[in-house]
């Protein structure tokens, strides 16, 4: 009598983890993007963020320089320095976390070769693209394209997604004031 009548299963929401970024990391990228390209000339610039998963958590803690072959509006790794940044984490004993590059201009979404050239994309890798070659900054992160690998793909978070997964914090507080 009941065979039509199915029980529906409750659907089972995604824990969204929370990122912590020390601020000075956040400078320190930005200073290695604005330092691509040569003879006065500005080029993407690509960064690597690593650190610890603890649970829902996620704490950036390093960011690694790679060598990259960069243009106006391209960069690109080798497999050579693709293995040493593998080789570093594995020595380290850190975990990739995501990838941060620069655009030239205000387009902040990924481009085809954004996609194609992430380094090791997981479920909750985090890929961060960074307006006007990095010379506005990065601050607040909302400012620049925060993508998601999900389901495969990568998916621009909105700015209120990134205000609630990112906790950008100071490396010191002194508080003897």
């Amino acid at each position: 009598m009941w065979k039509w009548f199915k029980r529906s299963r409750p659907q089972t929401k995604r824990a969204t983890p929370t990122v912590w970024i020390p601020a000075n990391l956040l400078d320190r990228t930005t200073t290695i993007l604005r330092e691509s390209g040569d003879r006065g000339e500005a080029h993407e610039g690509v960064v690597y963020w690593a650190g610890h998963r603890a649970g829902d958590e996620r704490f950036i803690t390093t960011c690694i320089a790679p060598t990259a072959q960069t243009t106006r509006g391209s960069f690109s790794t080798s497999s050579v320095t693709n293995a040493k940044v593998i080789m570093y984490l594995a020595n380290a004993d850190l975990e990739l976390l995501g990838q941060v590059h620069s655009h030239p201009g205000s387009f902040i979404d990924h481009s085809d070769g954004d996609d194609e050239r992430a380094l090791m994309p997981y479920e909750g890798f985090y890929s961060v693209v960074v307006p006007y070659y990095a010379s506005h900054g990065m601050r607040p992160l909302k400012m620049c394209g925060v993508h998601v690998f999900e389901e495969s793909v990568f998916r621009r978070l909105g700015n209120s997604e990134i205000e609630d997964r990112f906790r950008v914090v100071d490396e010191f507080a002194d508080l003897r004031i």
